[in-house]
C-alpha cells in the first residue's frame, strides 16, 4: 500500500478491490487489515459489501458489480456507492425510493459494463430528474495488461476524457473520476484522475509480465518492489514408497522410472489448487521442490520426494511462498496451469482458514 500510495500522489483517493474473497486473501481479513489506510473499498457484489458493512466496516463501500432491486433493503446509502452502467437501475431506485450514491460507469472500447456515449445525455438527465446523487464516472481498460503496445488504452482513456466533458457540461464538476487499475497506477499517472482502483498489486503482484516490462521500457528500471502477502500451506499426509514402472493416480498419468517417494498432501481442485498442474505443479518441502505427480484429485494431492531426504508426516508443504533459497508463486502457478496469477488466487477455496501472521 504504502508502494502504491507514492506512485498516486497526494490528492488521490485509494480504492482498495478486495472483491473475489479479497483476490482469495479473504475479504473480511484484507478489509480489516488495511481499513485505516484505504478510502473505499471495492466489492462486486451487493452480498460483499453487506458482509463488510455487518462486521463492522465504516469506510465507504463500492459495490462494481450489479446490484439488483431485491438487494436495495440490505445495503446502507450512507455507506454504499453503486456502479451505474443500466438505465434500469436509475429506474429501480426512484421507483422503491432508494437514494444511492452513484458511479456513472461509461463504455470506451471494453464492451462489458457501461453506457455507450449516445447513451450518456440521457443516464446523466435521468438521475439529475429523480434526484440521485452523481458522485463518480468511471470506466475499465480492455487492454493495459496483457500487451506491451498500449495505443488502445490509450485510445480509451481519449474517448473517457470526452465523455468526462459531456458528463460535465450537464452536472459540473463531480468528487471521483476513475480508470485506473493496478496496470494504470504502475503505468500511467494520466490515469489517475481523483480515486484509484488498485486490485492484484494491492496483493503484491504485478498484472502482467507485459506491464512490468513496460515498466522498464518506459524507465528504464526493474519499477516497485511488490511482494507476495500470501503464502499456502498444507502438511504432508502420507509418505509412501513406489517401486519403478508403477503407475501414481487417477488416468495412469505418470509411470515412475526409478523407485520413488511419494508424499500424499491434503489438498486438491476443490481446494483451489487447480487440476491442470497436474503432473507440472512445484511444492516446497524442505526448501527444496518437489514436482506434482499424478493427476490433482478433487481433495489429495502427490508429489515427488524421492531426492529429499527425511520427508515424513507433519512436514510442512508449501504450496505458494518461500523456504529457503526456494519460491513459488501465483506466477509460477498460472505459468504452469496456462492462466493468470488473478486466477490461481481468487479460487483458493474460501473453506481454507486465512492467518495474519
Amino acid at each position: 500500500m504504502q508502494v502504491l500510495r507514492k506512485l498516486l500522489g497526494s490528492g488521490v483517493n485509494f480504492l482498495a478491490v478486495i472483491k473475489a474473497n479479497g483476490y482469495g486473501h479473504g475479504l473480511l481479513k484484507i478489509a480489516h487489515l488495511i481499513k485505516d489506510s484505504v478510502d473505499f473499498f471495492g466489492v462486486h457484489s451487493a452480498q460483499e459489501a453487506f458482509t463488510l458493512l455487518k462486521s463492522g466496516i465504516d469506510n465507504q463501500i463500492l459495490i462494481l458489480g450489479p446490484v439488483f432491486e431485491f438487494q436495495f433493503p440490505m445495503l446502507n446509502p450512507a455507506k454504499v456507492h453503486l456502479t451505474c452502467s443500466t438505465l434500469s437501475l436509475i429506474e429501480n431506485l426512484h421507483k422503491n425510493g432508494f437514494s444511492f450514491p452513484l458511479h456513472l460507469k461509461v463504455e470506451t472500447g471494453t464492451h462489458r459494463q457501461g453506457f455507450p456515449e449516445e447513451e450518456v445525455e440521457k443516464a446523466v438527465k435521468k438521475i439529475k430528474n429523480y434526484g440521485l446523487p452523481l458522485v463518480g464516472l468511471s470506466t475499465h481498460f480492455a487492454n493495459i495488461e496483457d500487451t506491451l503496445d498500449h495505443s488502445y488504452a490509450k485510445k480509451q482513456l481519449k474517448k473517457y476524457l470526452e465523455i468526462k466533458k459531456i458528463v460535465e457540461n450537464l452536472t459540473g464538476p463531480i468528487p471521483f473520476y476513475h480508470t485506473a487499475c493496478s496496470a494504470a497506477i504502475l503505468l500511467f499517472p494520466e490515469t489517475h484522475f481523483t480515486l484509484a482502483r488498485a486490485g492484484i498489486s494491492l496483493y503484491g503482484y504485478w498484472p502482467s509480465r507485459e506491464t512490468k516490462l513496460s515498466w522498464q521500457y518506459k524507465y528504464g528500471e526493474d519499477g516497485p518492489t511488490l511482494k507476495p502477502v500470501l503464502s499456502w500451506k498444507t502438511f504432508v499426509t502420507e509418505v509412501k514408497n513406489v517401486k519403478k514402472g508403477e503407475y501414481i493416480g487417477y488416468g495412469c498419468t505418470y509411470k515412475t522410472t526409478r523407485k520413488a517417494k511419494i508424499a500424499v498432501l491434503p489438498v486438491g481442485y476443490y481446494d483451489g489448487y487447480d487440476r491442470k498442474l497436474s503432473n507440472k505443479g512445484i511444492v516446497l518441502i524442505k526448501g527444496q521442490r518437489a514436482q506434482v505427480v499424478g493427476r490433482v484429485c478433487m481433495n489429495l494431492t502427490m508429489v515427488d520426494v524421492t531426492d529429499i531426504e527425511n520427508v515424513k508426516v507433519g512436514d510442512i508443504a508449501v504450496l505458494i511462498g518461500e523456504e529457503g533459497e526456494e519460491r513459488v508463486t501465483a506466477d509460477t502457478l498460472a505459468e504452469a496451469a496456462q492462466t493468470i496469477n488473478y486466477e490461481i488466487l481468487s479460487r483458493i477455496s474460501p473453506h481454507i482458514p486465512r492467518i495474519i501472521v
